[in-house]
């Protein structure tokens, strides 16, 4: 089956992120029925929900692993040119629902397994649910493993336009909750306003934020100008039932993403100081989720034998977070790489460009080539 062909089923296949995914899982087994490559279906974080791993070889930490996510963000089909479920070619690229993020680059892994002669370890393929969502696959997989071993040395292959990304911020989502008390807004002396609170915890935080932009550590310099600083971002406000009632909550969502290199205990203590300072009511600060940064060393097998391969000098970071967050707190030495461009990636007409996808599938063959032992 061709690249192409094997796009086009894959993206035909809807598997959104508040969908079940088994239909995209049960048709990469059936494509490697009888074959040499292992397939292990594992359960994730909820009922419906799949991590899928193949293996080609005795299973081995040496070799190769390439990941990927199944899911997609949701598509509106009346905001396309074309059916977004239907991988569509025109002017040099294929569009469609996943074409670039990322199941063109899980299409080029299955056939990369598929083709693969070994002579070291093995090549593994891990794909993983719900990286949309949370990198909630990834997560599930840091606490409580894979049945078997894999190799330490893995391609995320999340479109980076065929650049080597070997270290991103994280994202820590927070809410801050304030208490009051209700009363009738023709006696406000009675109750005490929570969501004037809010405001003042509001004003607090963005003054925070503007203090981080001002922010460098060590790993800022691997960031473009406008992202070499950790972001504080307030993002979502809840308070208040009606315009006579004095409100007595208020919650506010926030989010952090972190640079890779800083401690999350200061950020979260700099947090509480600056509500503290000006919150007189009291209030709590929750976190909801904590998606890792990823930070592979410059030195890395993968980083430094992929860089050589397609001659780029120097590391780049990405502010957006992936399964490589919460693989490399597991143990693995990861980096992305992938065809397309990650700006396109959630948007109306999502492409991917044929000429990197081409680069891309000849990239990943000679790797698995140089790490299992085939060829350099």
């Amino acid at each position: 089956m061709k690249l192409q062909e094997l796009l086009t089923d894959l993206i035909a296949i809807d598997s959104t992120s508040v969908l079940s995914n088994e239909p995209v899982v049960a048709y990469i087994e059936e494509y490697f029925e009888g074959s040499a490559v292992i397939c292990h279906r594992l359960p994730s974080h909820e009922v419906g929900k799949f991590n899928l791993l193949l293996v080609k070889g005795e299973p081995s930490e040496d070799g190769i692993t390439l990941c990927g996510h199944m899911d997609t963000v949701p598509a509106t089909a009346g905001r396309w040119k074309s059916d977004p479920w239907i991988l569509t070619e025109r002017d040099g690229s294929w569009y469609g629902r996943g074409s670039c993020d990322m199941k063109g680059f899980v299409a080029i892994a299955i056939q990369a397994i598929e083709r693969a002669e070994i002579n070291l370890g093995c090549v593994a393929v891990l794909l993983v649910c719900d990286e949309e969502l949370g990198s909630f696959g990834a997560k599930y997989i840091l606490e409580n493993g894979l049945p078997v071993s894999i190799p330490k040395q893995v391609i995320i292959g999340e479109p980076t336009s065929l650049q080597v990304v070997r270290l991103h911020k994280g994202h820590l989502s927070m809410r801050v909750s304030i208490e009051g008390v209700s009363a009738h807004t023709g006696s406000p002396h009675l109750g005490k306003n929570a969501l004037a609170e809010g405001g003042k915890v509001i004003c607090a935080l963005s003054a925070l934020s503007l203090q981080y932009e001002a922010l460098r550590t060590d790993s800022s310099e691997h960031f473009p100008d406008v992202a070499k600083f950790p972001v504080l971002t307030v993002s979502t406000v809840k308070s208040g039932s009606a315009i006579n009632v004095v409100p007595d909550s208020f919650e506010l969502g926030i989010g952090v993403r972190l640079l890779p290199d800083q401690n999350k205990e200061e950020v979260v203590a700099e947090i509480k100081k600056s509500i503290t300072d000006v919150c007189e009511l009291p209030w709590n600060l929750e976190e909801l989720g904590d998606n890792p940064t990823m930070l592979t060393s410059e030195n890395s097998a993968i980083n430094k034998w992929l860089c050589e391969y397609i001659d780029q000098k120097g590391s780049v970071g990405v502010s957006y977070g992936t399964d490589g967050g919460y693989l490399s707190h597991s143990g693995y030495e990861c980096v992305l790489y992938g065809a397309g461009d990650i700006a396109v990636a959630h948007k109306p007409d999502e492409y991917v460009p044929v000429h990197e996808m081409e680069t891309c599938v000849h990239t990943i063959d000679t790797a698995v080539r140089h790490f299992c032992g085939t060829g350099k």
